[in-house]
């Protein structure tokens, strides 16, 4: 077979593909944006504005449709975070990140795996969750505008207990910001 290319079909090829092309592209936008229901009107924003001079302490806001925490350290000493109730709720060391299971915030986390909860023979026991020193958990004190009713400009403040091994407490703290959809 010998095909050869004819010399008025290619042009005639290509005004007919730029044709169809312009008009499938007319038929997509006609049918518009599929409907959605319960859309959020904006969202919350996080921010860090104080946070504890510990050697080797650093924190990062994990930005999503509800912010995290996520705590870093590399410090000498352990230190621990204190729940909502001020109890004992999180012990970070430079290798290792523990929970204590008996800790209020720690039985409402939404992300509190189930299998390290039944791990735990009794509520109060200390169980690992990470062996990097590092740990990213949604915290409640970061969800103070969860019922923002859309009003630009919300705000909110927050604060996380630290405690060292000398007994002091230092506090990572914040504010929360609720940002409108454009």
């Amino acid at each position: 077979m010998n095909f050869e290319l004819s010399r008025t079909g290619t042009p005639a090829a290509l005004v007919l593909f730029g044709l169809m092309s312009l008009s499938v592209s007319g038929l997509a936008g006609a049918h518009g944006a599929p409907d959605a229901d319960n859309i959020p009107s904006g969202v919350v924003k996080a921010s860090i504005t104080e946070q504890p001079s510990i050697p080797g302490l650093s924190t990062l806001i994990l930005d999503a449709p509800r912010p995290g925490i996520m705590l870093s350290y590399r410090g000498e000493e352990p230190i621990t975070i204190l729940d909502t109730e001020g109890e004992e709720f999180l012990r970070f060391s430079q290798n290792q990140v523990e929970a204590y299971t008996g800790s209020a915030s720690w039985q409402a986390l939404p992300n509190a795996a189930q299998s390290i909860a039944n791990a735990a023979s009794e509520s109060g026991t200390w169980v690992t969750l990470s062996n990097s020193g590092s740990f990213g958990w949604l915290d409640p004190r970061l969800n103070a505008l969860q019922d923002a009713h859309g009003d630009a400009g919300e705000f909110a403040q927050w604060r996380i207990p630290v405690k060292s091994e000398s007994a002091s407490v230092h506090h990572i703290a914040g504010e929360l910001t609720f940002k409108t959809f454009p």
